[in-house]
């Protein structure tokens, strides 16, 4: 069984989450590159995409797959962390 089918979401939506993610991803290139503050954004934005993740990963009762959100999330921090402090 796939990862969208344990939580229980249409693989119809990965798509959607893919873009979000790209679009984190591209912030915080854009932040280290060029404007700081859309960095910190970005990072906020993972955080919070993450966090989602795992509420939902835990909701569903998806334990195998919940280490997976856990460990992008804890990058995520890390991320916001270290974009604060530069």
């Amino acid at each position: 069984m796939t990862t969208f089918g344990d939580i229980r979401l249409p693989e119809s939506t990965i798509p959607l989450w893919a873009g979000l993610q790209l679009a984190g991803a591209a912030g915080l290139l854009l932040g280290l590159l060029a404007v700081p503050a859309v960095g910190i954004a970005a990072a906020i934005g993972l955080v919070l995409f993450f966090v989602g993740a795992s509420l939902v990963h835990l909701r569903a009762h998806a334990y195998r797959s919940l280490p997976s959100p856990l460990f992008f999330l804890a990058l995520a921090i890390a991320t916001l962390v270290l974009t604060v402090l530069r």
